[in-house]
């Protein structure tokens, strides 16, 4: 397997890069989008499998992340920018540069959430979104959705205040963002129904959003995790439509064995033999 560098450019100028790890005899390209300030390396271990497996991940990151070296407090960038210029710009150059090949969209958390922004579906057979539900803070466990509070309203418009950016990786926890990205983040997570809302929908988002699907779209969340409740999962999904069907499965860490999953588990290695198989046998379905 080779591992390459690939740069492309976006609608509105914007450059991206990103890595592809190509397989010798690939049967599909698979267009991994990440979570929110969430490291590319957290994704690293699992796309290799997946690759190993016959088909070429392409693992990048959005706009105003860290590996752009980037004024953050000079950007402005929003939230729905992921979805409405990076993704599109990312199937764009994968379909360019492998056309003979089909594409499948597989997505963690904003990831598996914001492809229903893009414009274009042309040559994909099928997503695939892992952890991905409304991000709406009410719906989350009180000891999580206290520690959204604080971070959304206190930490936020402090960091703001003094550096211009939401330093979040100061904390430990995420990369940095740009103001108009925590803003536009933490507005829809104050929403049961998330971006779908009223409020966004039709007024600072187009109202078509996830139109006009025909591929089949998997979804996984894991029983703890602390954002993807069954709530969240049940006011985002009860929104996505598609004519090949739309379909929702709870992974629970005592089944799998392991003693926790939560939001970003589904990417540990304790999973490789439990749930990785599960998504290359999704892929394999979605050609078949």
């Amino acid at each position: 397997m080779n591992i390459e560098h690939f740069s492309t450019t976006c609608e509105d100028g914007v450059s991206l890069q990103g890595e592809l790890f190509i397989p010798e005899r690939p049967r599909a390209v698979v267009q991994f989008s990440c979570g929110t300030a969430t490291p590319t390396k957290v994704y690293r271990h699992f796309l290799s499998h997946i690759a190993q497996a016959g088909f070429i991940c392409a693992l990048w990151d959005y706009r105003g992340s860290e590996i752009y070296q980037e004024n953050l407090s000079q950007c402005q960038y929003q939230y729905a920018d992921y979805g409405r210029q990076d993704m599109p710009a990312v199937k764009q150059y994968l379909r360019q540069r492998f056309p003979e090949l089909p594409l499948v969209l597989l997505g963690h958390s904003a990831g598996g959430q914001q492809f229903g922004f893009m414009p274009d579906y042309s040559g994909v057979v099928g997503a695939i979104s892992i952890g991905a539900s409304s991000g709406y803070t009410g719906n989350m466990p009180l000891s999580y959705r206290l520690k959204a509070y604080w971070y959304f309203y206190a930490f936020m418009p402090a960091s703001v205040a003094w550096r211009g950016y939401v330093a979040t990786k100061s904390l430990g926890i995420m990369e940095d963002l740009p103001t108009g990205v925590a803003t536009q983040w933490r507005d829809w997570c104050s929403k049961p129904d998330y971006f779908f809302d009223p409020q966004f929908r039709g007024q600072t988002l187009p109202a078509d959003l996830f139109c006009d699907i025909h591929f089949p779209i998997q979804v996984y969340y894991a029983s703890d995790d602390t954002i993807a409740t069954p709530q969240n999962i049940d006011n985002f999904w009860r929104h996505v439509h598609s004519s090949a069907g739309v379909e929702i499965q709870q992974l629970d860490s005592k089944e799998l064995k392991v003693k926790r999953i939560d939001h970003f588990g589904y990417f540990s290695r304790a999973l490789k033999s439990q749930f990785w198989p599960q998504i290359i046998a999704d892929i394999n379905r979605f050609l078949d």
